[in-house]
């Protein structure tokens, strides 16, 4: 964990370090100096240290996460991982080889001593312009590793320094760096006493939603047909019964009609509108002391959908009046669907968006108006589609009977 002068430290360390790795292989001074290769290369012994490219680390980039909890306080010190990728060019009397000489002095420093020591990071930080760096405390050691790099590599690194003739080089990646945000975590609250109470943890699971007949005995099957207002919700699963059980349709609390450890048969909420809803349930756990009972046990989450039935619809001029069962919220989606209704070789469907908002007025409404346009006189079988949910027809002797409209 560093500051923002890690960069820059880790930089200065590398020159520090090269600097004094060359003697006594090499018998000659040498200046290390930072920066891209120069445009006029250097006729002296050279060693120049471009930091040219910096990536995220991909084995620590979300090890802090997450650093902040639902209410934004600061749970951890943000950190950014990151990888230093430095271009090492050599430079000298090309007729003794002196590059190479570097390179191989270099090369071979480097792979014996591939992490930056705390010495050379400390000498780096007594720098005027490192101040107040603080890498050297950091846990995370800066660890040097050659980059294989191919001909099309090194063409296209060197073909973005304009005029700057190619000399002798090598890569490195440094790994990895660590630089600290500037929130500061809150910090926890003291213990006056530890606690500790051991219970059986069986968590309980929910398969699939079915139903039956509102107000049906135990002895009615349920079935997996429309699951409307007039019916009970029969949730299967493992592990249901326990004490404590509060049941959520839809995010509102439904009652528990009969309870068994393999199914749960439930009344749903009267004000629930039409749609997709989630059921789960939540169990009452006593911890702590004093002993605090809450809903801390929790199912996963299994969904259904609330099908709305057509009361009543009839036609006025320009739309069709739809009444449903149980209430629409104005904010919800609903489309009107007409089948023709008699013998026919080819009925006539039509399909029909309503407005959005369904109607003025107080919210929800059990009421609202859909605009229809081009549709034949006739007798129409009436369906209704909120939020995905569609209304059933009704059924009986082998066809669909209703509802109907008639259309003038």
């Amino acid at each position: 964990m560093s500051n923002v002068l890690a960069v820059a430290t880790a930089t200065e360390a590398l020159m520090l370090f090269l600097a004094r790795s060359l003697p006594p292989d090499i018998g000659f001074g040498v200046n290390v100096v930072p920066g891209k290769p120069p445009a006029e290369p250097p006729q002296d012994p050279t060693i120049s240290v471009f930091l040219y490219q910096v990536t995220p680390n991909a084995a620590m980039r979300n090890r802090d996460a997450p650093t902040r909890g639902p209410d934004g306080a600061v749970l951890r010190r943000p950190q950014a991982a990151i990888d230093l990728h430095y271009l090492i060019s050599f430079y000298g009397d090309e007729t003794k080889l002196v590059p190479q000489q570097l390179l191989g002095a270099v090369v071979r420093s480097l792979h014996e001593e591939p992490v930056l020591s705390r010495t050379d990071i400390e000498a780096a930080a007594q720098r005027a312009h490192l101040a107040g760096t603080d890498l050297a405390a950091s846990p995370q050691r800066v660890r040097f590793t050659p980059a294989q790099m191919d001909l099309d590599d090194l063409s296209k690194l060197w073909s973005t320094m304009l005029q700057t003739p190619y000399a002798l080089s090598v890569a490195y990646q440094a790994t990895a760096v660590l630089l600290d945000g500037r929130a500061t975590p809150t910090a926890g609250k003291p213990v006056l006493r530890r606690a500790i109470r051991v219970e059986p943890f069986v968590r309980p699971g929910l398969d699939r939603v079915l139903s039956v007949p509102s107000g049906s005995g135990p002895d009615v099957a349920p079935d997996e047909g429309p699951i409307t207002a007039d019916r009970d919700l029969v949730v299967f699963g493992v592990n249901l019964r326990r004490p404590g059980l509060t049941a959520m349709v839809g995010g509102k609390r439904a009652n528990v009609v009969r309870l068994a450890d393999d199914r749960v048969v439930l009344r749903q909420p009267d004000t629930l509108p039409p749609g997709t809803h989630g059921v789960q349930f939540r169990y009452e756990v006593t911890l702590g002391e004093p002993p605090v009972t809450r809903p801390w046990l929790e199912s996963n989450l299994v969904p259904y959908v609330r099908r709305p039935r057509v009361v009543r619809a009839r036609w006025q001029q320009g739309g069709i009046v739809v009444r449903t069962d149980i209430p629409v919220s104005l904010d919800q989606r609903a489309v009107l669907l007409l089948d023709e209704y008699g013998p026919r070789d080819r009925p006539r469907s039509y399909q029909f968006d309503a407005r959005f908002p369904l109607a003025p007025g107080s919210d929800p409404v059990r009421e609202f108006t859909v605009p229809v346009t081009g549709v034949a006189a006739g007798r129409y079988l009436v369906r209704v589609q909120v939020d995905g949910a569609q209304s059933p027809l009704e059924f009986a002797d082998g066809a669909f009977t209703g509802p109907l409209v008639d259309v003038s």
